[in-house]
């Protein structure tokens, strides 16, 4: 056995805690363990350390309680699991295990809160033509966010696999460049590759490609792509900027995607994600088998069973099959 220098040995060692845990992960931790310092600061429960690590049951109870007058159930959920990363970069034992009375207080939140959030909605095909009519891609920053709004329903592609929260936080080895980006013809394209190199379902980022082929003007992907990339050119920096410089973030694109929809008249709750979940939901709607819809949206589990939307009316003309067989009795 070498030799080794023990303060050289920790600091690696220290790179890989934080290493660990994504940076996305650990960025929107953040937040929560600020206000969980600051909720033990006045509940007197810092240590002489001055972190608030290690914490008791009953202090997490209270925080549940406290974060219940401002935020959602599935809000501090997160918080709490922030709370237990600190813990563990702290090397203290993880502090959610056998919390009875603090899942009994999150479930009393959950009854008491109700589903306050209403169901996201797909962006269908229909959506995505009224998203099209709303735009003139004559003009650039229209011409890029038609772009994204194809690759992103063609794609099944989560917001954070084609956005980018800042410039700042723009990282070639995560986010979409326009390397990433390639047709099969110079000439007369037929195949769109992208290449996703990060996603939530991949923290080691090995990374996979995503072949969309061409659709029906103007639901298409390939040439919208295409025709924006004309625009933007082969630059450094991520795949959609406006023409001021700024990336398209997930807030800038639900924001625009959701004033585009209610000045349709286009009621309720979009996002980003509407995307992915509308791709699922006219994917079974127009019979692409299961195991092609699991394929086409990198679905590890049968959780794309969960986006997929099945209208009222379609489930109300199920009733007539339930008395198929007893009708000739009649």
């Amino acid at each position: 056995m070498g030799s080794f220098d023990v303060s050289t040995l920790e600091a690696q060692c220290n790179h890989l805690l934080v290493q660990g845990l994504a940076s996305s992960t650990r960025n929107s931790y953040a937040s929560g363990q600020r206000k969980f310092h600051e909720f033990c600061r006045q509940l007197g429960k810092i240590h002489p350390s001055g972190s608030p690590c290690p914490v008791d049951e009953w202090t997490l109870c209270l925080f549940a309680t406290f974060l219940a007058n401002t935020v959602q159930y599935s809000t501090i959920k997160v918080y709490l699991s922030a709370v237990r990363s600190l813990h563990i970069d702290q090397g203290f034992p993880d502090p959610l295990v056998d919390c009875l009375r603090l899942q009994r207080v999150l479930r009393g939140v959950k009854r008491t809160q109700g589903d306050a959030s209403s169901q996201r909605l797909p962006i269908t095909d229909v959506v995505l033509v009224i998203i099209f009519k709303a735009l003139d891609v004559n003009m650039p920053d229209h011409c890029m966010f038609w772009a994204a709004c194809c690759l992103a329903y063609f794609g099944f592609l989560r917001s954070a696999e084609f956005t980018v929260p800042n410039l700042a936080s723009y990282s070639p080895s995560i986010h979409l460049g326009v390397a990433d980006a390639a047709v099969d013809s110079t000439s007369s394209p037929s195949c769109l590759r992208v290449r996703i190199k990060s996603s939530k379902t991949d923290p080691f980022r090995k990374g996979c490609f995503v072949h969309i082929g061409r659709g029906t003007y103007p639901l298409c992907a390939l040439q919208s792509l295409l025709s924006y990339l004309t625009i933007r050119g082969d630059g450094p920096g991520p795949l959609f900027l406006f023409q001021d410089g700024r990336p398209l973030s997930r807030s800038l694109l639900t924001a625009w995607l959701r004033r585009i929809l209610a000045s349709a008249g286009v009621p309720g709750n979009f996002s980003s994600h509407s995307f992915r979940i509308g791709a699922a939901t006219v994917a079974a709607r127009n019979g692409i088998p299961d195991h092609q819809i699991q394929a086409l949206g990198r679905w590890a589990s049968t959780a794309y069973l969960s986006y997929i939307r099945t209208p009222a009316e379609t489930l109300s003309k199920l009733s007539k099959q339930l008395t198929a067989g007893a009708t000739t009795l009649l």
